[in-house]
Parts: structure tokens; sequence; C-alpha cells
């Protein structure tokens, strides 16, 4: 990389910095994803120890995937009806009022497994509104040729706090308790909410007066209209297919990455850290290298390769040559791969989506992603059992790789990207360029 193109990454984080909105919408998403990393530990410890079930341990999980699933389109929904920043703090309000309860009956009346999955469900429900609220609103708070590295400052900084909190959960457990972690998630909910407050940004389009109006009725066209946009907007919707086999195997190698440490690497607890540690400190340096080389300009690919191709031959290699050396460094070029694809895409997705469709999409893509996930956990149990974890892997990552072969020839997912000039410039909402208002299947080269 030449050093005028560093310069150049350093100029536009230091834009970012100074930029009072992005720095407040920033450290409240950091303050959250560490709350999230360092409750979700705590609570299946909790969970676990009175328990000793690894089911009610895998109902804790599927609780909030199950509300992930059942509301992820209604989320979206509401982000594209209403005003995005009041429902980031409405939704961590909520978040932190399901968490504060926990704490409380934990304290009050001790362990109730009923009550954990039922706040866990709104934590995940609620999840569903923040997380496309947040991924929208980026584009209006930074300008155009900002997004990119807004993009992967958010996600190579949350990386690295995820492994942070579980870190820190651990410690917590051990010498206060773990209700006082869950207890540090509801002040990091309200610190965000107080964060978010404090964002002035114009509402969009869709939500002047007038435009929520026909009730539920009009509640499920939008959700209709969303689903219709997709589907003609071909390359967005090769893509969200294309998520759902490479987010199967992926979950399905996240999913046992604890037994395959344990029972072909023999190592201890500490190589499982290490393997989860290189896997984060490689999704913070991919997301990071998007913006510099200007990734989203072949969005299509940049998805495609590195997160189907790329990620699958490494997990080839990852069941071939099973050593803890070898593991960490497949790890953590998994972690590269996929943390450059994902911010490819979310960046071309906010660049290319129009500005009032945009809760809609990232609702209806984030069902596709995640529905698919109970089925890796349940059908990897499954092949493990029958055939060994390190025929399992092998299996996945072949599957993968096919999978991300297949997906090269798609001519509207190959050609998907932001090209400069091409695109429509719109007007963020305090007044200055950034984004675009939207194109339906990204632009091409004719």
């Amino acid at each position: 990389m030449s050093s005028s193109a560093g310069s150049e990454t350093v100029r536009s984080y230091r834009r970012l910095l100074r930029s009072r909105n992005y720095r407040r919408v920033f450290a409240a998403g950091l303050g959250s994803v560490a709350g999230s990393a360092l409750t979700s530990v705590c609570l299946v410890w909790v969970v676990f120890v009175d328990t000793g079930s690894a089911l009610d341990v895998g109902l804790l999980a599927t609780s909030w995937i199950a509300a992930a699933i059942l509301f992820s389109v209604f989320g979206g929904v509401l982000v594209d009806r209403y005003d995005r920043r009041k429902l980031m703090i409405g939704s961590d309000l909520a978040r932190a009022a399901a968490m504060a309860w926990v704490v409380v009956d934990l304290q009050v009346r001790g362990f109730d497994l009923t009550g954990i999955l039922a706040a866990y469900f709104v934590v995940g429900a609620f999840s569903t509104v923040f997380n496309p609220a947040e991924q929208a609103i980026i584009p209006a708070l930074v300008g155009a040729e900002d997004v990119a590295e807004a993009n992967g400052l958010v996600r190579s900084s949350r990386s690295a706090l995820q492994f942070v909190g579980a870190s820190v959960a651990g410690v917590l457990i051990v010498t206060l308790g773990a209700p006082v972690g869950i207890a540090v998630n509801v002040a990091t909910f309200a610190v965000s909410a107080a964060l978010l407050s404090g964002v002035t940004i114009a509402p969009h389009a869709a939500v002047l007066p007038g435009s929520t109006s026909g009730g539920v009725r009009g509640y499920f066209s939008s959700l209709a209209e969303g689903f219709r946009w997709l589907r003609s907007a071909r390359g967005f919707l090769e893509l969200t297919f294309s998520a759902t086999f490479f987010n199967f195997c992926s979950a399905l190698v996240g999913t046992f990455l604890v037994v395959f440490s344990t029972l072909l690497l023999h190592g201890s607890a500490l190589v499982y850290a290490f393997l989860l540690g290189a896997e984060v400190a490689g999704t913070a340096v991919g997301s990071l290298l998007v913006g510099r080389v200007h990734a989203v300009r072949w969005a299509g690919r940049a998805w495609t390769i590195p997160y189907g191709v790329g990620a699958g031959g490494v997990v080839l290699v990852l069941a071939l040559f099973p050593s803890p050396a070898v593991s960490i460094a497949a790890l953590f070029a998994i972690g590269l791969l996929s943390g450059f694809a994902g911010t490819a895409w979310l960046t071309a997705a906010q660049l290319l989506v129009p500005t009032d469709m945009q809760g809609r999409y990232f609702g209806i893509d984030g069902l596709g992603s995640i529905a698919i996930l109970p089925a890796a956990q349940i059908g990897g149990a499954f092949l493990i059992a029958a055939s060994g974890v390190q025929r399992a892997y092998l299996l996945t990552g072949l599957v993968w790789v096919a999978a991300g072969i297949a997906f090269l020839f798609p001519r509207a997912l190959r050609d998907l990207g932001v090209r400069p000039g091409a695109p429509p410039v719109t007007l963020r909402n305090d007044g200055d360029v950034a984004g675009t208002s939207g194109w339906r299947e990204g632009t091409r080269d004719a």
C-alpha cells in the first residue's frame, strides 16, 4: 500500500472522529457491543451452573435467535417508517430494562430459567430494530467518500471489544459474580441511549407528516414493498441467497470450534481462546482494508471471492492440517476474509439501496442470514456425531468453496458495486453531500 493511500486513510479517520454525531453513534455502538458480549458469557455461565444442562444453554441461544427470526423484517419496516434515532434510543432502553429485570430477579428470587429466556428474547427482538437503524443512519452522518472507512472503523473496533468483553466477563464472574457483569450491560445500554439522545439528524423523508399513515394495512404494505424491491434488485437478492449458504458453513465451523480445538488439536481452553482471538483480530484487520483498496467499487466480487471461495478454502486447510499453529493462522484468515467481505457489502448497501428502503432491506437480509443458523447448529451436531469433527469440517469446506464458485457466475452479483461518479448523490441530513439515492442493481461496466 502506498504512503499516499495510508495518509488518505488517516485523514478519513480524522474527519470521522471530528464529527460530533458520528462520535456519539460510534461510542454508543461500542458500549452496547462490549456490554452484550459480557452479558452473553455471564448468562451462559449462570444457566449452566444452575442447571448443568447443555440443552438449557442451547435454549438460551435459541431464545435470542428466535426473536431475531420473528422480528427482523418487522423491525426493518419500523426503521423505514419512523425516526431511526428515536428507535435506537427506545431499543437501548428496552434492552436495558430487560437485563435490569434479570439482575433484580437473580438477587430477589434467585435463578429462574423462564425469566432469563424471556428477557433474552426481548433483547433479541429489540436488537432487530437497533441494528438496521444503526446501519441505515451511518450514511446520513458522514460523507459518501468516508462511508467505507466509517464502517471499517466501527466493525474493527467492535470485533476487538467483543473479545475484550468476553475476557472481562470471565474476570467479573470469578471476582464479583455474574449478576455484576449483567448489570454492567444495563449501564452500557443506558449510556448508549444517552449518547444517541444528543445526536442531531433530520428524519428521513419516510417519517415526514402523513408518510406513516395506513395503520396495520400500511405497515404490511410497506413490508410487501420491501420484498418487491429486493426481488427486483437482482444483485442484492443474489447476495442474500449467497449469504444463506456462506453463513451456514461459517456458523457450523464457529459453533463447533470448541470441539475441534479439544478433540482434534488436543488443546486446552487456552488454545480455544487463542483461536477465537485470532478470528476476532482477523475481522478487525479485514474490516479496515475495504476503504483502503476501494473495494466498494467491486463489492459483489469483494463479497463472493473472500467470503465464499477464500474462506471455504481456508477451512479445508484447517481440516487437512490440524495443528495449533496452522489453526490460529487459519482462523485469523477466516476473520480477515469475512470482515473484508462484510464491510464491502455493508458499504455498498448503504450507498446503493434507497434511503427509505434500507431498514427493510437490512431486515430482510438479516432474516436470510439468521434463519439458517439453527440448521447449521443442529445439523452440525449430527454430522460431527456421525463422522467426526475433522470430516465434518472437511465436508463443510468443500460445500463452502463450491457455493463460492457457484455465486461467481450470476452477473448481477458479480457486477454489483459503486462506480465513481455513476450513482446520483443525495444530501446528507445535515446538509452536506453523502450517500446516493439508491441504485436498483448497483452500477455496471457497460
